[in-house]
């Protein structure tokens, strides 16, 4: 038995050196490949390395395609391709926004402009794109209307530009954002501009566009999107032309994004006539794969609401109960995310804050250097200064100054808190011109005029969250719809425009 003992362990010790020994070889030829790859990428132009960059993977895409992407832009930087390295970092970004990684989103979309590779110089591309990601980020945040200002930075000149794919695109960004702020028509309307200019690009007459994979597949998802716009405005007929020519178009290119979008409005058109076999399906396929290559929220959610829907319309009850749970599940595991998504962009907001400090102390240096230029600069920091001031002032959050009754004011902080149903009728005895002046701007239901009083008390987004068990994401959503009931300017903090109500 001693004998047997030594001879296992001994076999042990040569597996571990075995393995000992692979590693390092292993280590070795990744080293290797990667300086054979680095020399061969070193000796392509720029566009060339654009062409590799356009060319990987982005539906499946995860740290292996990201990693290739990291040296490729190592490369570039060696070369000093600044659009290629932006175009990098942008694809990056797009990847994680993918994947609802937002923090490495805006990390990745950032360094664009802390690398200063935007100038004069910078390709049209670039700029486009790192518009499009950006609005991209503020939709998902729900910041909408930033997200539209980017787009609309850039209209005019993608139109100047003539250019079938970017037109797609950014009609195609267009019409999703109006689609999910329930502007249907808006919506149709773009949507009907990119499958327009997508067909164009796909054409490609007189070769003037580059088609890989990755564009090529993004084009077609028009045709599914249209058919979707149709379903929502209540035209099936409409929307079966694109659903049919959808399914044709999936046949065509073998491409995981492409066969997502077209089974689920596949699946929901199937729905919509009841012919649910073809339904289910539809919504099969998009539910393998949102499992196993989108863990996003959008993407999850969207596929189990509508397989929940279906189910309820057959009264399978177990799928039913099932699907209910998988929306719970999806939910439950995107809380954290939403709240990292507030954070990445209080984030963003205090560097930004520190930058323009740091701005200002510069101002001050240079405006002790010389006596004969003091007045000058006195004068463009005076108009700076007051400018910046008035611009943060309706970003500051002003605090509410309680009435001399404070422990009646105290109560009703204590009843919003509770989310008690008392809190309007104490609230209204302790302001009683608030709902009054309400009213008068606009015809307010009961429910939106205690929301306004959440936000005269000036409790912040999560904690309206917080009181009355809602989703941040809905209180923000509840904000945009009354800074449009109430025609709140765009550049007026709610808090600001609200604490002058009763003044």
């Amino acid at each position: 038995m001693i004998r047997m003992y030594f001879s296992q362990c001994g076999d042990s010790v040569v597996l571990i050196l075995h393995f000992y020994i692979d590693n390092i070889m292993m280590k070795k030829l990744t080293v290797l490949f990667f300086l054979i790859s680095s020399f061969f990428y070193s000796q392509q132009t720029e566009q060339e390395m654009k062409n590799i960059l356009f060319d990987i993977e982005f539906s499946t895409a995860g740290p292996k395609e990201i990693e290739k992407i990291d040296s490729l832009i190592k490369v570039c930087k060696q070369n000093s391709y600044n659009d290629c390295v932006a175009l990098g970092y942008l694809k990056i970004a797009n990847i994680y926004n993918r994947n609802s990684d937002m923090k490495r989103s805006f990390y990745y979309t950032d360094k664009v402009e802390k690398e200063n590779l935007i100038n004069s110089d910078t390709d049209f591309e670039v700029i486009f794109y790192l518009h499009l990601q950006r609005s991209l980020l503020y939709q998902k945040l729900g910041e909408r209307v930033t997200s539209l200002k980017q787009l609309d930075e850039m209209y005019d000149k993608v139109m100047q530009t003539n250019n079938a794919y970017f037109i797609y695109l950014i009609n195609w960004q267009y019409a999703g954002i109006y689609n999910e702020i329930n502007k249907k028509e808006l919506a149709l309307k773009h949507y009907k501009t990119a499958y327009k200019y997508s067909k164009i690009y796909r054409e490609n007459k007189g070769e003037l566009y580059r088609i890989d994979k990755n564009r090529l597949s993004n084009s077609y998802k028009t045709s599914p999107y249209l058919a979707g716009i149709y379903l929502d405005l209540n035209k099936p007929d409409s929307a079966k032309i694109y659903i049919e020519e959808a399914i044709q178009n999936e046949k065509k290119i073998d491409e995981i994004g492409i066969r997502y979008i077209t089974s689920y409005y596949a699946g929901r058109y199937f729905k919509s006539i009841k012919q649910i076999p073809e339904a289910q399906h539809h919504l099969w396929i998009c539910k393998n794969i949102a499992n196993n290559y989108y863990k996003s929220e959008n993407y999850q959610k969207s596929v189990a609401m509508e397989l929940k829907s279906l189910y309820e319309s057959t009264g399978q009850k177990d799928s039913i109960a099932y699907y209910s749970n998988w929306l719970l599940e999806i939910e439950s595991s995107n809380k954290n995310q939403n709240q990292l998504l507030n954070d990445t962009v209080d984030k963003q907001n205090e560097l930004e804050t520190n930058k323009i400090k740091k701005e200002t102390k510069n101002l001050f240096f240079i405006l002790s250097v010389s006596v004969a230029v003091c007045i000058l600069f006195i004068f463009l920091f005076l108009y700076y200064y007051r400018k910046h001031k008035s611009k943060n002032l309706d970003k500051i959050d002003i605090p509410h100054q309680p009435s001399v009754d404070e422990s009646a004011f105290k109560e009703i902080i204590q009843l919003a808190k509770e989310n008690n149903p008392e809190f309007l009728t104490r609230f209204n005895e302790y302001y009683p011109h608030f709902s009054e002046e309400l009213l008068k701007i606009s015809p307010l239901k009961i429910s939106e005029i205690r929301f306004c009083a959440y936000i005269y008390l000036n409790f912040s987004t999560k904690e309206i969250a917080e009181y009355t068990f809602t989703s941040v994401r809905t209180v923000q959503t509840k904000k945009y719809n009354l800074r449009k009931k109430m025609n709140i300017p765009g550049d007026m903090d709610i808090y600001v425009w609200f604490s002058k109500l009763l003044k």
